[in-house]
């Protein structure tokens, strides 16, 4: 079996609901939540996402869906890209 990976981006709107457990979540405007395990540290440098202070609060967000095929199994790692405070 071949190895793949391939990434897809991804720009969204959404609120932020916290660091929990190694994970930045995200309620997305559909209501889709998402957890994302991977930051650009540029990201930390410019928001104190470890904190509560932008608990509820709206962002732009870009992120990248990564796809990799290991072992016969599909892994998805999503990674956050970029936020930009509406």
């Amino acid at each position: 079996m071949n190895y793949y990976r391939a990434e897809q981006s991804v720009t969204s709107t959404g609120t932020y609901k916290g660091y929990t457990n190694g994970y930045f979540i995200f309620k997305l405007d559909n209501n889709d939540i998402i957890d994302f395990e991977e930051i650009n540290k540029m990201i930390l440098v410019k928001f104190d996402l470890k904190s509560d202070s932008l608990k509820g609060k709206k962002f732009e967000i870009e992120y990248k869906e990564i796809f990799d095929d290991l072992d016969d199994e599909d892994f998805i790692v999503l990674k956050l890209e970029k936020l930009t405070l509406l």
